[in-house]
């Protein structure tokens, strides 16, 4: 029996974890955006719109959007850069660290759950193999991807 276009299964995986993963920042009483804008700025301190929208993979004004949309709810706070009045740094509120730990909770739940069954090893192997995926997709079309980061050399899976 063949299984169909791994593509498929992967686009259709991917809509699936992220609806999931959406309600379970809702019912931890945050958004995706939100869970992004933190989780991102809880990573690195306190970054610039630039920065974050880089860390989040997201354009600027999809960040933008929802850097505002933490900002009224007090989760974050600019800063003007004192080197360049052009730049703002975002920080972390603490309601914000509040709401983070609370996200932060919910995500580690959400990804126990999605990882049960699923050994140590199998997961190291499923994170290889993704980086690979990105790897390929990054590379122009006709040429050989690059390595993925943290792979000087390939592996066999």
């Amino acid at each position: 029996m063949n299984p169909g276009p791994l593509g498929r299964d992967l686009v259709f995986t991917a809509k699936e974890i992220r609806e999931a993963f959406e309600d379970a920042m809702e019912r931890a009483g945050g958004s995706l955006g939100t869970w992004i804008v933190l989780n991102a700025i809880s990573d690195e301190g306190i970054v610039s719109h630039s920065v974050l929208a880089t860390r989040a993979h997201v354009d600027g004004a999809t960040i933008t959007y929802h850097v505002d949309r933490a900002e009224k709810l007090g989760l974050v706070q600019r800063e003007a850069d004192p080197n360049d009045r052009r730049v703002k740094h975002l920080r972390l509120t603490p309601e914000g660290e509040r709401v983070y730990k609370d996200l932060w909770a919910a995500a580690s739940a959400f990804q126990a759950q999605v990882m049960a069954g699923i050994t140590d090893a199998e997961q190291a192997r499923l994170q290889r193999t993704l980086a690979k995926i990105r790897a390929n997709l990054a590379a122009p079309p006709g040429e050989a991807p690059a390595s993925p980061p943290g792979r000087a050399t390939a592996r066999r899976s």
